[in-house]
C-alpha cells in the first residue's frame, strides 16, 4: 500500500508542489509561450521557408487538438491501423515522416516497427523527436530500395500512393503484397480529388483505388470519411487490403440482426 502523509505534512506538500509547478495562472502563462512556440514553428518551417520539409510536426497539430483549437482528423488512419495489429506483430510504415505514428499508434502492439522515409531529413527528426526502442527508423526509397526486413504482419501506406507515378505505385503495391506474410494485412489512407500540389496522380473515387488494390489483394476494403479543413472540405479514403480475410474479419465490428443476435446466428 502507498503510505499517506499526515495531514500537516500532506499540505505542505502540496503547497510546495503549487509553489514549484504553478497554478491556473502558471498554466496559461506556460499554455501562450507553448501556442507561440509552435505557431511560429510553423511559420518558420513550412508557411514562410522557401522550401519547406516534405513531413509535418505533429507536435503541432497534437498541441492544437490539445488545446481545442485543432481538429482530430488527420488521426483517423493512425487509429484504423492500430485496429489490425495484433500483439507482437512486425509492421513496416512507408513514409512515416516524423515518426508520430510509429511511435505512439504503433509500436504500443508491434514487437518491432520499421519506419521509412525517402527524407533524410524527416528520418532524423524522427530519430530525434520520436525515439522508441523497437522502432528502426531508416532512410529507404520504397520505389527502389529493399525493405528493412523481408516479411511484415502489417504493412501502411498513408498519404503516399497520389505522390507517386503510375508505374512506381504498382512497383510499391508489388513488393507490399510479397512482403506480407500470408495472413498480413496493408491499410493506407490517400485524399481523393484534385488535391495536392505536388501529387503525380488522382484518385477521384473508391472504385478507382478498389481497382488498383485488387491487381495484388484478393479481399479490399475501403471507406470514405469527408470533414472540414481550414477553407475547403476533404475526403479522405481509407483501405485495407489482405489476401487471407481473416484479420479482417477479427477487425470488423460484430453485426447484429434486428432481435439482437448475431448476424452469423441462424434465425
Amino acid at each position: 500500500m502507498t503510505a499517506t502523509l499526515p495531514r500537516g505534512l500532506a499540505a505542505i506538500a502540496r503547497a510546495g508542489e503549487r509553489v514549484l509547478w504553478g497554478g491556473r495562472l502558471r498554466e496559461r502563462v506556460l499554455v501562450a509561450l507553448l501556442r507561440e512556440h509552435y505557431a511560429s514553428l510553423m511559420r518558420r518551417k513550412w508557411r514562410e521557408s522557401g522550401e519547406p520539409p516534405h513531413f509535418f510536426d505533429h507536435r503541432i497539430g497534437s498541441f492544437a487538438l490539445a488545446m481545442g483549437e485543432g481538429t482530430p482528423f488527420g488521426y483517423y488512419r493512425g487509429y484504423f491501423a492500430a485496429e489490425v495489429i495484433r500483439k507482437g506483430d512486425t509492421l513496416l510504415d512507408i513514409g512515416c515522416g516524423d515518426g508520430f505514428f510509429a511511435r505512439r499508434f504503433f509500436r504500443p502492439k508491434c514487437e518491432r516497427v520499421d519506419a521509412i522515409d525517402v527524407e533524410p531529413d524527416a528520418i532524423a527528426h524522427a530519430r530525434r523527436l520520436n525515439a522508441a526502442p523497437g522502432v528502426n527508423y531508416v532512410v529507404c526509397d520504397a520505389v527502389r530500395d529493399e525493405f528493412p526486413s523481408e516479411c511484415y504482419d502489417v504493412i501502411v501506406w498513408d498519404g503516399g500512393v497520389g505522390h507517386l507515378s503510375s508505374e512506381s505505385t504498382l512497383r510499391v503495391l508489388e513488393k507490399i503484397r510479397y512482403a506480407l506474410e500470408s495472413d498480413g494485412v496493408f491499410v493506407g489512407s490517400e485524399s481523393l480529388g484534385r488535391e495536392g500540389h505536388d501529387h503525380l496522380q488522382f484518385f477521384f473515387s473508391l472504385e478507382e483505388l478498389a481497382s488498383l488494390f485488387r491487381l495484388y489483394f484478393a479481399h479490399v476494403q475501403l471507406r470514405k470519411i469527408a470533414y472540414d479543413l481550414p477553407g475547403m472540405v476533404r475526403e479522405e479514403a481509407f483501405w485495407r487490403c489482405a489476401v487471407n480475410p481473416a484479420r479482417l474479419e477479427e477487425a470488423a465490428w460484430e453485426k447484429f440482426d434486428p432481435r439482437g443476435r448475431t448476424a452469423q446466428q441462424p434465425s
